[in-house]
């Protein structure tokens, strides 16, 4: 996964300081309040909160992990439907 450098707040964009990683199912950004001693980075998929981490490299773990699980997820439940479509293509007609 290739993340943007860390960036400050940014009208229009993030309230707070960020990284951002493209993804085939949508931006992952990780965001945090840097004013904070020991802040929370909070990670998001797309707009939707998947989880919080206590450090950076934390946060980046989780948003790898939740991908994967999703991944995992997304193979499982079409796998039978290729099975069914390759059955398909051998059926007599």
């Amino acid at each position: 996964m290739k993340w943007t450098e860390p960036k400050p707040p940014t009208v229009g964009i993030c309230y707070y300081d960020h990284v951002d990683c493209d993804t085939p199912l949508g931006l992952i950004r990780i965001e945090w309040k840097s004013c904070k001693e020991s802040p929370s980075y909070d990670i998001e998929i797309k707009d939707v909160w998947i989880g919080c981490e206590y450090s950076l490299y934390n946060a980046k773990l989780l948003a790898r992990h939740y991908l994967e699980n999703l991944s995992k997820e997304l193979n499982e439940f079409l796998t039978p439907w290729k099975l069914w479509n390759i059955y398909l293509s051998h059926w007599p007609y």
